[in-house]
């Protein structure tokens, strides 16, 4: 089976489906990972890169820009790197209305049993994280 690394742009035409032509190509390949043609492979830096630009530039709240990518990486299409703890950092996002990069910092601290050295104060909302002491 061919491999394949994806980027973030593939990923929002096919979530957005606003290009007739890309959106209708990201759509066919993920059709023919579904047939086990081509293993798709989502990296965080891209998850990361998709939870941007849907912040950025299309306005889409955390928790449903969250929501969107948790519910298309868990399909069984794809093979998405540090599955369990992007999937965590999701979760976190939702129910804790934080950006993907603090909530991928708190699942990877928290799966590691490591502390949290930050002056961001977002990392209080986790009940599983633990800070450093600053004294």
């Amino acid at each position: 089976m061919k491999r394949l690394h994806l980027d973030a742009n593939v990923l929002l035409r096919f979530l957005r489906n606003d290009d007739p032509v890309q959106s209708a190509r990201a759509k066919q390949l993920f059709v023919r990972a579904e047939r086990q043609e081509w293993e798709l492979v989502v990296s965080v830096l891209t998850v990361a890169e998709v939870f941007y630009a849907f912040r950025a530039s299309y306005k889409v709240s955390r928790s449903e820009s969250a929501r969107l990518l948790g519910s298309l990486l868990q399909t069984g299409i794809f093979t998405v790197e540090k599955e369990p703890l992007v999937l965590d950092a999701l979760g976190r996002v939702e129910s804790n209305n934080v950006d993907f990069g603090d909530a991928m910092l708190a699942a990877e601290a928290t799966a590691g049993q490591v502390a949290i050295a930050s002056f961001d104060l977002d990392f209080k909302r986790f009940k599983d994280v633990k800070l450093h002491s600053w004294e």
